[in-house]
């Protein structure tokens, strides 16, 4: 049921210290070694009298499902809100701290992950405190600022630029303004890998996001917060790529994009809020044949001693934790073929006429396009790396076309990819959630 909204939104600084190992990218040659530009995390609460929500959002890799549930749990403790009602999303930025979701690509800094947890509980509990009664507006607005980077190339799929693939065109976009019609928040969701820093960059950052964010809010005013929901990047990287002046020029156009949407967007008081989360065990393929498992660790482990001494620190943590993971792959194929399962959580919101589904990995952006399609709301928002990040999350159709991202990428998430028939539980749970959003 419709009711009268009251929300507010806070932001703070989650910017780690230097000398933290940034996360994304293999190899890098050492930790941090300053900052370019600070961290944040965000929470937007909302209510109409009879449900409430709150989003946080967060300028990291990501997060792994068990911290989200100490995040959530903290949050219901200090400010009342169900764990379905709070969606907590990461922007998926390769230039902050190494976190609990990725291995072998960063050590983490145990007693910072601590600090964040607690970190990221304290804006939902001020942003319900300063709640007061507010409108918003729902859009989507042309723009993009990615390509899809699944190249063939000599009869593989290669990470390079594939401009005739799929891709997200657009920003799916709330508005929130308090009674006098003073900017409080700007909410939007887009796809496209944080990686315009490549992994030469050892200063800490959100990437184009980051300064997307602090451009909306250089065009708002301080009292607005802006709020990124990364979309499903799985096969999309931000294009170009290179510099801190291409993120800027990137996060400009995104920016440019959310603002001149504004004055078209008309605004309500009163809207339905609703939230539901389905779980869903994605299976697990099987490891492989004991001889190839074998094969592989004695492969892998003879790498990771050639490179015992390497200079650069990153690859001699790379190659052990590779050689880690195929013995434990190892494992896994002596005790034979299990019915093994990694969680994923499909969780929905509503805010009026707008729709946000949240999943938990890299999702490809197919997947948008699919929940999308079946959406009953005139804005459907798919936010992935939300509410955790199990890895890779191809469409069925990809496996066959093999490539990094079914290949190779699960020994930095876990053991072994899920099953093909992923995607089609993924989409049944999106559409049971999206259901009930508009019962």
């Amino acid at each position: 049921m419709a009711g009268s909204l009251v929300g507010n939104a806070q932001r703070i600084i989650i910017t780690p210290p230097v000398g933290v190992d940034l996360c994304g990218f293999g190899g890098r040659e050492g930790p941090s070694q300053g900052v370019h530009d600070d961290l944040r995390a965000c929470a937007l609460y909302l209510s109409n009298g009879t449900e409430e929500l709150m989003i946080i959002t967060a300028d990291l890799i990501g997060l792994h499902h068990e911290e989200v549930a100490e995040i959530r749990a903290g949050i219901h403790s200090s400010a009342g809100l169900s764990p379905e009602s709070v969606m907590i999303s990461c922007s998926h930025t390769h230039s902050g701290p190494a976190t609990r979701c990725l291995n072998y690509l960063g050590g983490h800094d145990e007693e910072y992950l601590a600090e964040l947890k607690r970190r990221l509980v304290g804006p939902a509990g001020f942003a319900k405190a300063g709640a007061r009664p507010v409108q918003i507006g729902v859009t989507r607005a042309p723009v993009s600022v990615g390509i899809n980077r699944r190249e063939w190339r000599d009869g593989h799929i290669i990470l390079g630029e594939n401009p005739d693939g799929p891709l997200t065109p657009d920003a799916d976009i709330l508005y929130v303004d308090d009674a006098d019609g003073n900017p409080v928040a700007r909410l939007w969701c887009h796809a496209a890998h944080p990686v315009t820093l490549g992994g030469d960059n050892l200063l800490i950052s959100g990437d184009w996001p980051g300064y997307a964010q602090r451009e909306v809010e250089r065009c708002y005013g301080d009292d607005c917060v802006a709020m990124f929901m990364q979309g499903c990047c799985g096969n999309i990287n931000s294009h170009p790529r290179g510099s801190f002046t291409v993120a800027e020029k990137q996060g400009q156009t995104m920016a440019a994009a959310v603002v001149q949407a504004d004055a078209v967007t008309p605004r309500v008081s009163e809207a339905v809020l609703r939230a539901t989360s389905k779980p869903v065990g994605l299976p697990l393929s099987d490891p492989p044949s004991l001889e190839e498992a074998e094969e592989a660790a004695r492969q892998l482990t003879a790498e990771a001693d050639a490179n015992r001494d390497n200079e650069n620190i990153g690859l001699r943590a790379l190659h052990a934790g590779v050689a880690q993971w195929a013995d434990e792959i190892l494992e896994l194929a002596r005790n034979g073929p299990q019915q093994r399962e990694v969680p994923f959580e499909v969780q929905a919101l509503r805010i009026g006429d707008m729709g946000i589904v949240g999943l938990p990995g890299e999702v490809f952006v197919e997947y948008a396009a699919n929940i999308r399609e079946a959406g009953a709301l005139p804005v459907m928002a798919t936010a992935a790396y939300t509410n955790g990040n199990i890895g890779y999350v191809p469409t069925a159709d990809a496996y066959a076309e093999g490539g990094y991202e079914i290949e190779n990428a699960i020994r930095y998430y876990g053991t072994t990819m899920q099953k093909p028939e992923s995607e089609a539980l993924i989409l049944f749970a999106a559409g049971q959630a999206i259901a009930q959003l508009v019962r």
